[in-house]
């Protein structure tokens, strides 16, 4: 691969649709990062491609010392490419691997909510803040980068079209798990559940089941910091208020609150106290109140030690897979369970069209909810009325999981796996069916890539779990007849498409 002005070194990265090697500009003699679209995902996928431009223009449009910097955007041939700065410091996610000071952490909160802040004055709102898009420069400095699924709030149409926003579940806030329209405030939450992390070395939500931690970003109440960093819980409600209208209005007032907390960290004040209010407020309390207070939080820690001692043992915390993965590794292997396998090809075939046809009632858009649990009921077991959150959670999931290319595998963390289960819940769901079908275009764009590169026995394996998926697909079904009369000689094989 030749991008000229640039001398490639190597491969660094490869996520869902890109794939980012270190490089020399060679006019300046410095390192830089290009990120290369997928040639097949741009023949194949409009909607990616303007996600890939619309990332290196809207950064492009940002200057501000906490934000990655774009250098060039171009067209080489058929290469679509990005070039952005080289950092080398690492990301957050590796920092936190170790303990970070209280003081180091609000500084960098500070500086992304910066970042935010002008990002957001140009109605950007990037959606994926996480500690792997922080990242640091060898002077420490951190940056906010990875813009691949922002949206500009005055554009007429959302980069994704299904109404579900994508981002990072151990980050991702209320409304957007929602598909709701979002705003600044999004972001803001975001950021409040890494200040969370960095505070206490968790994450603000717990379980072995991905849409339970969906679920609880949506429903549990902020989490609450331990006793030493009571100071800062006043701080963190406000970010991550559940309420739209309770959280920080926007970054700007976020910094000022921000500035506070830390111009008293900063004089070693007695004033920080837990009664701190980030709205310059000292409560005034007698001493009969302050004592009884002191002792309701001697009591309820005391719980909440024994509550983590008995439950910490019945939660796995979830290692999710970077979207920065290659491809391959989530993709060569497939759960797909047999005895679901007939089913699902009879919905790619047939039940769609009858969906399409059904008028929409009132009920069909919104599906009843359970006022006794939030839980999905056990496959084995007859299915309940869905709740909200669930469905909700799940098609967000099976989204994400699209977009990852995590189609078929990982076990119980894959698109079918989760479009599966929301049509269990919902027969006639509209978004399973088509998230489904859209499961099978996916390998057509792997099998095409795949067989680009000569690897034809991986591209025999993605046509078979493709039509394992829609048996009908023409894509599909087309480049399983390429392969089958190879033999047959090119000119004989090119004249049977038409």
């Amino acid at each position: 691969m030749e991008i000229p002005g640039y001398r490639i070194d190597k491969e660094i990265g490869k996520g869902g649709m890109a794939t980012v090697y270190l490089a020399v500009q060679e006019s300046l003699e410095r390192s830089v990062v290009l990120k290369i679209l997928d040639r097949v995902q741009r023949s194949a996928s409009e909607e990616m491609t303007q996600r890939f431009v619309d990332e290196g223009r809207i950064v492009a449009s940002l200057h501000h010392p906490n934000i990655v910097t774009i250098f060039d955007i171009g067209l080489a041939g058929e290469d679509l490419y990005i070039s952005m700065e080289y950092v080398q410091g690492g990301d957050l996610k590796k920092r936190m691997e170790s303990h970070v000071p209280a003081k180091v952490a609000l500084d960098i909160i500070s500086k992304i909510g910066s970042a935010l802040d002008s990002a957001h004055a140009h109605n950007v709102i990037h959606r994926d803040v996480k500690p792997a898009n922080i990242l640091f420069r060898q002077d420490g400095t951190p940056l906010l980068t990875d813009f691949g699924i922002a949206k500009q709030t005055d554009f007429d149409k959302d980069l994704t079209s299904t109404g579900i926003f994508l981002g990072s579940p151990n980050y991702v806030s209320p409304e957007q798990a929602d598909g709701k329209t979002v705003d600044g405030r999004s972001d803001i939450y975001s950021l409040g559940c890494i200040l969370y992390e960095m505070l206490t070395g968790y994450k603000p939500y717990h379980s072995d089941s991905v849409i339970d931690i969906v679920i609880q970003h949506k429903t549990s109440p902020v989490p609450k910091l331990p006793e030493k960093f009571e100071i800062y819980q006043s701080l963190l409600n406000r970010m991550m208020a559940k309420n739209l209208d309770e959280r920080f209005a926007n970054a700007q007032e976020m910094l000022k609150s921000l500035e506070k907390l830390q111009a008293l960290d900063d004089s070693g004040s007695n004033e920080l106290t837990p009664d701190f209010d980030i709205t310059g407020h000292t409560p005034k309390e007698d001493k009969t109140k302050k004592t009884m207070k002191k002792s309701n939080i001697v009591l309820i820690s005391l719980l909440i030690l024994s509550a983590i001692f008995f439950f910490g043992l019945q939660f796995v915390e979830i290692r999710l897979k970077s979207s920065e993965a290659r491809i391959d590794k989530a993709t060569t292997a497939s759960a797909l369970p047999t005895t679901m396998i007939s089913t699902t090809s009879n919905i790619a075939q047939q039940t769609l069209e009858t969906v399409n046809n059904k008028p929409i009632t009132e009920e069909n858009e919104n599906p009843p909810v359970s006022e006794e649990s939030d839980i999905v009921e056990k496959p084995a077991e007859p299915a309940a009325p869905a709740s909200e959150q669930v469905t909700r959670a799940l098609a967000w999931l099976g989204k994400q999981s699209l977009d990852e290319f995590k189609l078929t595998y990982p076990p119980k963390d894959n698109a079918y796996y989760y479009f599966s289960r929301l049509l269990e819940l919902e027969p006639d769901n509209r978004a399973a069916y088509e998230g489904i079908l859209a499961i099978a275009e996916r390998y057509v764009i792997l099998a095409e890539r795949s067989l680009a590169n000569n690897e034809l026995e991986k591209t025999r394996t993605y046509i078979e779990i493709g039509l394992q998926i829609d048996p009908g697909n023409e894509a599909l079904l087309s480049l399983q007849n390429l392969l089958s009369n190879q033999k047959t000689g090119f000119w004989q094989t090119l004249k049977s498409f038409f």
